[in-house]
């Protein structure tokens, strides 16, 4: 195996674990997290990377003395209230959109229309990103709420 490899596969190896961890944290409870990075330190140090281990133990650290359950709970119920208001604005601008088109059909301006048209998929669209990110935000507090 040449140098380069050798190098490379301790890099990749690391950072598969690292990111393994963190998608496995998301979302969930401070121990979770606590774990997560507790595993990202012993991957750290187990490759050597002391510059690694020392911002991996900062946040470490910083979430020890700043996360609780009950503030992820508040967090995460503020993200739903933000979302669900979202989305009520995105249908609103369907609403309007349709009533443009509606207006447009009934003069029989095909210009407008196929406006109107284009522009209410893109307000579609956007109700159902929103709608999909509110689905998973609530899913998140769900798995805090327990």
């Amino acid at each position: 195996m040449s140098k380069a490899k050798l190098l490379i596969l301790p890099l990749v190896l690391a950072m598969g674990v690292g990111f393994s961890s963190m998608a496995s944290a998301a979302g969930n409870d401070c121990a979770a997290k606590r774990a997560a990075i507790e595993n990202q330190i012993r991957e750290a140090q187990k490759y050597g990377n002391a510059n690694k281990v020392a911002g991996l133990k900062k946040a470490l650290s910083e979430l020890n003395a700043n996360c609780t359950n009950g503030g992820l709970v508040k967090d995460a119920e503020k993200k739903v209230a933000k979302l669900e208001k979202k989305l009520n604005e995105k249908q609103e601008d369907v609403r309007e959109v349709q009533a443009d088109l509606r207006e447009a059909q009934a003069k029989g301006d095909a210009k407008k229309v196929a406006k109107y048209q284009s522009k209410l998929q893109e307000k579609q669209s956007d109700v159902k990103e929103v709608t999909a990110d509110l689905n998973q935000a609530r899913a998140e507090l769900a798995a805090l709420k327990g």
